[in-house]
């Protein structure tokens, strides 16, 4: 019986954001291919319960660098799974060196190595195939020496990632039958073209579930931004700045509803939201995010067609001429710290108000479960991606308050058709005048609060449904 000797692949994955550029759709056969790929992973990767954050494009950089050294049945598994005829090579090699596109991609960059034994030489063709296309780092170790390849990788992998993660590998992942290891860091950090204020951030309800809900801080900001709506869910896109890649959400409509969109998600159906989306004004309030994972990928890709690489089928004999070789593991770990700007600090002072009947706003509000994705504007290629279901960093709210919470959510929506049921009041110093509404630039509002019928008695003895004070940004004033 042939003795068949282990590759372990390691993806590993930082992200740390700030901001992005806006998106571009383009239809092109290499991102329909790439993004098909990243679906079903994502299809795979689901079922984990909680957050999820992987990314594809890391996980495919590895798995392509072990395709360059496989042959026959396990080559055509490859092909397979990574799509690669149904584009042409020359189209792949456009995301082949994506971190080459440095003046377009500002912030992202791909590191790649190959892990050799120092016993063992690969064969020539293999390592001038990484080399070129994924300008891989060949490096070499002792993995009979644990403790000192453990040191290497984990020093090569802190390194590329900005000194996040630095613990990618332990001594149990590195025994005498290891051969080889194929590594992969994609490291991500932007800066929001339109950044949200920090005074304007606020701590509000995140609706987990019908059991779970958090306080969490939530960034809120108006801009411009590319926008698409259905009866089942919203999908903004926000630019990050020198730079074309973009940050998406798509937002169920239901607070339940984020299952369905999942079983939804294909490259033609994100393919076609991109090129439904059109320039609109948007409130947009999001929680801030930090994500730490760790997946092992060996069943999701099997799942996905991959089975003969993992067993004493697998053929790599394009990487180690006379030594049987088989895949053990796909190790892949990442890391996403979205938030307002990571270098200040600041206090929450902004009050949370759903506004509607003002046809040039849209209210685009994530307060509950729902996926989110990175993506090279150029190629469409799906850098990362994810669900948010689970605050890390939430304060559990009590549940005698849930349905409390969900009511306040509901009548947040506020009718402004009829002006007359509404006390719209300006902050001037300490005197508040009355205006209407359709006299205010929302552009111009610091911030705004919100009182219901209770309350009115405080401003007038007049019958109002509600009364909203404004208070304007320095130096504004209302235009009439």
């Amino acid at each position: 019986m042939m003795n068949y000797k282990p590759i372990t692949i390691l993806v590993i994955v930082l992200l740390a954001i700030t901001n992005l550029g806006q998106l571009k759709a383009q239809n092109s056969e290499l991102s329909m291919s790439f993004n098909q790929f990243s679906f079903d992973l994502y299809q795979e990767i689901k079922l984990e319960k909680g957050n999820v954050f992987l990314s594809p494009l890391s996980t495919y950089y590895a798995l392509l660098s072990a395709y360059e050294g496989s042959e026959n049945k396990t080559k055509a598994a490859f092909e397979k799974v990574l799509y690669l005829k149904d584009s042409a090579s020359s189209n792949y090699d456009n995301l082949y060196k994506l971190e080459s596109n440095s003046d377009s991609l500002f912030g992202l960059k791909i590191s790649n190595a190959v892990w050799v034994d120092k016993r063992f030489q690969v064969e020539a063709a293999f390592k001038n195939a990484v080399s070129s296309k994924y300008s891989s780092d060949f490096k070499q170790t002792e993995f009979t020496n644990t403790e000192q390849a453990v040191s290497d990788i984990n020093h090569w992998v802190a390194d590329k990632t900005n000194q996040r993660i630095t613990n990618m590998v332990s001594p149990s992942d590195i025994n005498s039958e290891t051969k080889l290891m194929i590594s992969n860091a994609v490291y991500f950090k932007g800066e929001w073209l339109n950044k949200f204020e920090k005074r304007r951030t606020t701590e509000s309800t995140f609706f987990t579930d019908n059991e779970n809900q958090y306080k969490v801080d939530f960034m809120n900001i108006t801009e411009n931004l590319n926008y698409f709506e259905n009866e089942s869910f919203q999908f903004i896109t926000k630019p990050y700045k020198d730079s074309d890649v973009s940050f998406c959400i798509m937002l169920p409509k239901e607070l339940d509803g984020l299952e369905t969109i999942e079983n939804n998600l294909n490259a033609d159906f994100f393919n076609e939201i991109l090129e439904k989306t059109a320039t609109k004004e948007v409130w947009l309030s999001i929680p801030k995010i930090k994500i730490e994972t760790s997946y092992k990928l060996k069943s999701a890709l099997t799942n996905m067609g991959l089975n003969t690489v993992f067993n004493n089928e697998a053929d790599f004999s394009g990487i180690l001429k006379n030594e049987s070789l088989s895949i053990e593991q796909v190790a892949h770990k990442t890391y996403i710290d979205l938030n307002e700007d990571q270098t200040e600090a600041t206090a929450a002072t902004t009050t949370n108000v759903y506004i509607t009947g003002l046809p040039s706003y849209k209210t685009f509000k994530a307060d509950h479960p729902f996926v989110f994705f990175i993506v090279d504007n150029k190629t469409k290629a799906m850098v990362f991606m994810g669900r948010y279901t689970m605050p890390q960093n939430g304060k559990i709210i009590d549940k005698a308050n849930f349905v409390d919470n969900l009511l306040k959510r509901n009548n947040k929506k506020l009718d402004w058709g009829g002006n007359d049921k509404i006390l719209i009041l300006i902050a001037e110093g300490k005197k508040l005048n009355r205006v209407d509404i359709q006299d205010v630039n929302f552009n111009d509002i610091d911030h705004l609060e919100v009182y219901k019928k209770e309350d009115v008695k405080k401003y007038t003895t007049e019958d109002y449904y509600g009364v909203v004070v404004i208070t304007l940004k320095k130096n504004k004033k209302i235009t009439k």
